[in-house]
């Protein structure tokens, strides 16, 4: 490292992927970015090099990636909504990136308060085929990560209910358009360019995209699977991933009854890649870190967790 420099120095536990920890660690951050992380002893500043040094203590974790949110497309305050097009069934090609409001107090409180840094934000439920996705930073100057990603699909009440649709019409429709469709985005998905990214609850929800997935060999994640317990085999064997939450909500609707606070752990014990939501707007931006302790607390080992 270079002398006579300002630089923030944090000494304490630090904790690294795969459950691994530096206890006795020391992180420096120089103009915003991280330049050194390791053991305290291993890490020695010159004597003339400027710095303030925090050590209280502190666990150090690093910064939380939102798999499932819709920030900046369902705005805090003024209630601005555009999550999908409106009244469409089918709209493959709708791109959230453009409706991002990245001025939106959500990002702020996501990066400052919650210590996220990445977010996948994704078009709403109210559709069976609701358009395509992106990452993004919450924060910097720089903040598309991709400007495209995973296709977004839903089954379940958001869908049946507005479009006055059975799950067996919807079933039948999703198989049209995986059949037929020209869009460019379902097209990416048959190529496993995209992910496919399926909004379900109920357990026979969970196996028409499960089927979906086996028919048209989609790289296919489950979002929320609330009943995803009792086809934990299924999914293991498909090669599924599995996205759960939002851990913070009773059973707003009846394909939420069998709520399953064990879910994530049942699904680590399957080797199943799983990961977990704020779903921002249904929990505020910064409850990763609490949605973390939730998973630990239903029996994730907290490595794991992390």
């Amino acid at each position: 490292m270079s002398n006579r420099m300002d630089k923030l120095v944090i000494d304490g536990e630090i904790w690294l992927p795969a459950g691994k920890k530096i206890l006795d660690g020391r992180l420096v951050v120089h103009e915003g970015i991280i330049e050194a992380v390791g053991e305290r002893s291993d890490i020695i500043l010159p004597d003339d090099c400027k710095h303030q040094v925090y050590d209280q203590g502190e666990k150090l974790l690093p910064g939380f990636v939102e798999p499932h949110c819709h920030l900046g497309i369902y705005e805090e305050i003024t209630g601005a909504d555009r999550l999908n097009l409106k009244d469409i069934l089918v709209a493959p090609d709708f791109k959230i990136i453009d409706q991002i409001n990245f001025e939106d107090i959500g990002f702020k409180e996501a990066a400052f308060s919650g210590g996220v840094t990445t977010a996948c934000i994704l078009p709403g439920s109210a559709a069976l085929i609701g358009g395509v996705g992106a990452i993004v930073k919450t924060t910097g100057p720089d903040r598309v990560v991709e400007f495209e990603h995973a296709l977004k699909l839903s089954l379940g009440e958001n869908v049946e209910k507005p479009f006055g649709h059975s799950a067996s019409q919807l079933k039948e429709r999703l198989w049209q358009e995986f059949a037929n469709s020209t869009s460019k985005n379902i097209s990416k998905s048959l190529k496993r360019e995209l992910t496919v990214r399926a909004h379900c609850h109920r357990k026979e929800d969970i196996e028409i995209f499960l089927e979906l997935a086996k028919c048209f060999d989609l790289d296919l994640s489950l979002e929320h699977a609330t009943e995803g317990g009792a086809l934990s085999g299924m999914i293991s064997d498909i090669g599924v991933s599995l996205v759960a939450g939002p851990f913070f909500v009773g059973r707003p609707k009846k394909e939420m009854a069998g709520l399953n606070r064990f879910l994530l752990a049942e699904m680590v014990a399957e080797d199943i890649l799983v990961s977990f939501m704020s779903d921002y707007p249904s929990n505020p931006p910064d409850m990763l870190r609490y949605a973390l302790l939730e998973a630990i607390k239903y029996g994730v080992d907290e490595g794991k967790a992390l």
